[in-house]
């Protein structure tokens, strides 16, 4: 890497019988040792072997599948952030049996002369209707990619790596953007394939629970293995490591969920249960009626035949933060989306945002410089030639990169907010050469810099190791804790709910 040697005098046999875990914090080189082991980094010294035959036509780097956020950020198809807005063109978008055909897969030329693909299309075909029946992904064959939620997508991409002839998958962070029953679907699906003759390499951070099936956990931080050992029990088992081994522990450990998340009579819960609404009575009162930020009226949003959300009233006020809950594929990023003004359907709808309401003349910019947003969307459409310190300036202008000098005083607020992160050491970095959850950390910096009036937290902790989510948590629950900021956070984990977030927003699939 540049001029760094990095995982120096490694050796590392994988045996044709184990399936092995890879885990670290964020930065440790997790994704970096699997580039090596699918040849994507060259070898200063020593040697990379595959002891198995490809099929004829393909080499062994051909047999490896790679599934991870990096890998959807190269397969983002063209589309720009603000893809929402090409839903107004949905009949010329693919669909998701479009992008898994063959044809899209395996890259085909259609001018190739060759008997290759008339051999392998059937073999093809067959692993595709595997994939695709055990992740459940028949509904959404004819669905447009561009409408698909995080989590939908996720499995898609799985799919599409489960199609080719693969003897090796490596899965980097697989859980991350899924809620509970499609990480326990999920799971599931990982072990009946660890069962069939695929090898899988799973890379996760610490604490994360590993699926039936894998047989060897590795650790790795700094660029090197630190630990390796077979694991001997099959039940699924969370990964903890010895005192000594434990590195760059920030703080207290996650806060556990507040009690009043458990306990509706002490929240303000508004739940979609088939696309109706039901208001519970707040226990609490207030002697004035803060500012309205956001007012939906009965909003509904569809897609051709399909409705993402029905008949939704929220309203949210200076000082009342939400947690925003519920299943992939309930409309929780559109509804966001709503409010950001970044889906024409918004327009069509009876929102309100500071006063204004969307559609009434009002400019998408002068209403974006009152909110922070983070989000995976963002992270996989961000400009990635550009230093860690101005992705963070990139916030004062709510642009994907910086395109222009920001003033002396906002670089100076930027470098603050990196370094409150632990990250003033990256600041001249490229933002792509860090690891997934240090770019998610940075992109978090961005959203915060200029201490916006409302913060758009979409899934703000995917990717990141327990010390970086334990500060990111510490430092919104204290911001939101004195009254000047008012957060929006998706999550699919209730436990990492800050405790200062006391209403809840919790959306079900329409029916």
């Amino acid at each position: 890497m540049g001029d760094r040697l990095i995982f120096e005098n490694t050796s590392w046999r994988f045996k044709l019988n184990e399936q092995w875990a890879i885990t670290g914090p964020n930065g440790s080189g997790k994704s970096l040792l699997a580039d090596a082991l699918r040849g994507r980094l060259p070898l200063v010294k020593g040697e990379l072997t595959y002891h198995f035959k490809p099929e004829p036509g393909f080499t062994p780097e051909d047999c490896i599948g790679f599934v991870s956020f990096e890998n959807r950020k190269h397969n983002s198809y063209g589309e720009i952030v603000q893809s929402r807005w090409q839903s107004l063109e949905l009949d010329h978008a693919l669909t998701v049996s479009e992008l898994l055909s063959y044809e899209n897969v395996m890259g085909v030329n259609p001018f190739e002369v060759t008997d290759l693909h008339e051999r392998e299309r059937p073999r093809f075909e067959s692993r595709r209707a595997r994939a695709i029946k055990s992740l459940g992904l028949e509904p959404l064959l004819d669905r447009k990619v561009l409408v698909l939620s995080n989590g939908e997508t996720q499995k898609v991409q799985l799919a599409r790596a489960l199609s080719p002839p693969l003897r090796l998958l490596i899965l980097d962070e697989p859980f991350t953007g899924l809620d509970a029953d499609s990480r326990r679907h999920f799971q599931k699906v990982l072990e009946k394939l660890m069962s069939g003759r695929l090898r899988v390499v799973l890379l996760t951070t610490e604490g994360e629970c590993l699926p039936q099936g894998i047989t060897h956990v590795m650790r790795v931080d700094n660029c090197r293995i630190v630990y390796a050992e077979a694991i001997h029990s099959r039940k699924p088992r969370k990964v903890v490591w010895p005192e000594s081994l434990e590195t760059r522990k920030v703080g207290r450990a996650v806060p556990s969920a507040p009690k009043e998340l458990t306990s509706p009579g002490k929240l303000w819960r508004i739940e979609k249960h088939g696309g109706a609404l039901r208001t519970a009575r707040p226990t609490f009162t207030v002697s004035s009626r803060p500012e309205e930020l956001v007012r939906m009226r009965d909003v509904t949003v569809k897609y051709g035949a399909v409705t993402i959300l029905r008949n939704i009233n929220w309203t949210i006020r200076a000082g009342e933060s939400w947690a925003l809950l519920g299943p992939n594929g309930s409309g929780k990023t559109t509804l966001l989306s709503l409010i950001l003004s970044d889906r024409p359907q918004a327009y069509a709808n009876d929102i309100t945002v500071f006063g204004r309401k969307i559609g009434d003349g009002e400019s998408v910019w002068e209403l974006k410089k009152r909110i922070g947003w983070v989000s995976p969307e963002l992270h996989v459409h961000f400009q990635d030639s550009f230093t860690c310190l101005e992705t963070v300036e990139s916030g004062f202008r709510d642009t994907i990169g910086l395109y222009q000098k920001v003033p002396p005083a906002q670089r100076r607020e930027a470098a603050r907010w990196l370094k409150r992160f632990g990250l003033g050491a990256f600041a001249h970095a490229s933002l792509f050469e860090l690891s997934a959850g240090l770019q998610r950390t940075v992109l978090l910096a961005r959203a915060l810099v200029k201490r916006p009036a409302l913060l758009i937290l979409d899934e703000p902790c995917q990717g990141l190791d327990e010390a970086h989510r334990s500060l990111f948590l510490r430092m919104l629950d204290s911001l939101i804790r004195t009254g000047k900021e008012t957060a929006i956070y998706v999550t699919h984990q209730e436990q990492e709910i800050p405790s200062s977030i006391r209403r809840v927003l919790r959306l079900s699939e329409v029916v």
